[in-house]
């Protein structure tokens, strides 16, 4: 069976982040990117403000993988799907 720890650069600016500066950076920097990401999309679908939907799924991604490993279900990911189904019809007025 697949274990399930979470997101690595969450894991690793949890363990090192307040002691270690370019660890702290490089987690840092991966959130921004999938914010960036999941933003691009958010604009593709011509949402007409595409940063709040952006950081939206980004929580809901984050969130998703934590209750994923913490509770060794996966069915976080089925719900936070779910969940981004309705914030993508919300942000498109449907």
């Amino acid at each position: 069976m697949l274990a399930l720890r979470g997101c690595a650069f969450l894991n690793a600016f949890g363990e090192l982040g307040a002691t270690s500066q370019p660890v702290a950076d490089a987690a840092r920097h991966h959130k921004e990117a999938l914010r960036d990401y999941l933003t691009a999309l958010a604009r593709d679908l011509d949402i007409p403000e595409p940063s709040p939907l952006g950081a939206q799924l980004a929580l809901l991604i984050d969130g998703a993988i934590t209750t994923a490993a913490l509770t060794g279900c996966p069915d976080a990911a089925h719900e936070a799907r779910t969940a981004a189904a309705v914030l993508v019809g919300a942000a498109r007025g449907i």
